[in-house]
């Protein structure tokens, strides 16, 4: 365990997200808003030059589009390059494009406040490791993950800070990729683990003190990650500050200001209850068999976190008793935050008191003045010719009507090939594994389409089959190649079992 007391004479805390490798804008944004010190919601650029050989293409896209170390007239260009071509421009390339953390590990460049960070979703998790094992040590910045907290003594406040990085995707909770420690990445983006929760609440209870306000800092919102909502709950959180999804404006809310009564957000905690405990079913015999004691605990400790799910309405009005649950489902604050260039908050800290201070750049919709009555009047027909052209696209996609859904790949080894071997290669035409566009993670399952009726019914009695420590869903699809379902596609450096905290499932 990692825990450091950090007094600070400020009064004020920068919140922001998303700052994806242009550092420097932690010092102008710390001046222009006279903050004492930032807490950053991840995605913060834990990438060197190295990093390029271990990222896929999909997320160094994704990091491209919204950077704001590279100019734009550069990035438009960068994205309409062949995939070969963007790595050798941005390898060749004199000035910074990736990230200035080498510039700030080196000493050229310094952090000017303190810094706590988690690490988002798009991140080197050998440039972490190297980190966490202080290996790599950058002045005035701290890491927040499930072995550190960090105690601020500001404003007449004791402020304790617990942190959670990565993306939460439900099927690679038991999968730690590329990771040699105990976290979990691979091709340049992150994830969490059921290890890391379970070592998070291990971290906390062995720290807890009544008299501090808590903050839970996570890169994935609670408001969307149910697991994330339940996880502020048993770790008796006051705050929790998220990034959100690249939005123009920040969100401040708490639970009891969106939901008519608590059986409403009883019930999306149930909901996250049960998709986890579909994936744990399916590779407890395994997990089971390759953890320690230690790591058991740990376990048990995610499983608490998935069973904390508040009382009905009508339980606590039987019992007359003001459960906790209750009384964070009406005070405990929740943060989510725009990228950094959009907008930040900042807590002002004051003689007991936390008060908050949002900005944001917000939405230029000038344009609108400039439309006339014609413009206004062709918009149907736009919106007709979106429609057709999304049903065009729908259309394309469900051609072959011998196509099955195959589900279950936690596993993320398998690729392309596995799938036609196991199916008969001479029977598969088609493979297809999408990607969550918001994580960019693949999902667990892919669909495959064979050359004829028979193939396709062949392929249906395999359903429930193992394969490759793989248990396969395999069905007919509501829609073929339905985009908006969970998507899959598999991982090229995926390893397997580990002597590490984090499990292969």
């Amino acid at each position: 365990m990692n825990s450091s007391v950090h007094t600070i004479e400020g009064k004020r805390i920068l919140c922001i997200a998303d700052v994806r490798g242009n550092l420097s804008e932690l010092n102008r944004l710390a001046r222009e808003h006279r903050a004492d010190y930032i807490i950053h919601t991840g995605d913060f650029g834990f990438y060197d030059r190295s990093s390029l050989d271990r990222i896929g293409e999909r997320p160094l896209k994704h990091w491209i589009q919204y950077s704001t170390l590279i100019p734009s007239q550069t990035r438009s260009r960068l994205l309409t390059y062949p995939h070969e071509a963007i790595y050798r421009a941005l390898e060749q390339s004199p000035q910074t494009l990736l990230s200035e953390f080498s510039d700030f590990l080196s000493g050229e460049k310094k952090l000017e406040v303190p810094v706590y960070t988690v690490w988002g979703a798009c991140e080197d998790v050998a440039i972490l490791e190297k980190f966490r094992s202080r290996e790599y040590q950058i002045e005035n910045l701290y890491l927040l993950d499930e072995a550190s907290t960090h105690l601020l003594d500001v404003g007449g406040v004791s402020l304790r800070l617990f942190g959670l990085g990565g993306a939460v995707v439900q099927h690679k909770l038991f999968d730690n990729g590329e990771g040699a420690d105990t976290i979990a990445g691979g091709m340049g983006v992150m994830w969490t683990t059921a290890l890391q929760i379970g070592e998070l609440v291990e971290l906390a209870t062995s720290v807890f003190d009544a008299s501090e306000t808590r903050v839970l800092v996570t890169h994935a919102s609670p408001g969307r990650e149910g697991l994330l909502a339940q996880l502020a709950l048993t770790l008796h959180a006051d705050f929790t500050i998220s990034a959100g999804l690249h939005f123009r404006y920040n969100i401040a809310y708490n639970e009891f200001a969106c939901q008519p009564e608590i059986d409403h957000f009883r019930n999306r905690l149930i909901q996250s209850q049960q998709q986890f405990m579909q994936v744990w079913e399916s590779v407890k015999d395994q997990v089971e068999e390759s953890v320690d004691e230690h790591q058991y605990q740990l376990l048990r400790n995610a499983l608490n976190v998935v069973n904390r799910i508040p009382p009905s309405s009508s339980e606590i009005e039987e019992t007359d008793i003001k459960e906790k649950d209750e009384i964070a489902f009406k005070n405990m604050w929740n943060f989510n935050l725009p990228d950094s260039d959009y907008g930040s908050l900042v807590l002002s800290i004051n003689q007991g008191s936390i008060a908050s201070e949002m900005k944001s750049y917000g939405l230029n919709v000038s344009f609108r003045r400039n439309n006339n009555n014609s413009n206004a009047s062709t918009a149907p027909q736009n919106v007709q010719q979106d429609n057709t052209d999304t049903n065009k696209k729908r259309q394309s996609v469900q051609r072959n009507p011998f196509t099955a859904y195959v589900g279950g790949l936690s596993n993320t080894t398998m690729n392309e090939n596995d799938i036609r071997e196991f199916f008969g290669v001479e029977n598969v035409t088609f493979v297809k594994f999408p990607i969550d566009p918001t994580t960019q993670l693949p999902k667990a399952h892919c669909y495959v389409e064979f050359a004829s009726q028979a193939a396709l019914e062949q392929a249906l009695t395999k359903n429930g089959t193992i394969f490759r420590d793989n248990k396969l869903v395999i069905n007919r699809p509501n829609t073929s190649f339905d985009n908006r379902g969970r998507n899959n596609r598999v991982s090229r450096g995926g390893r397997s079992y580990r002597d590490s905290r984090v499990l292969h499932d």
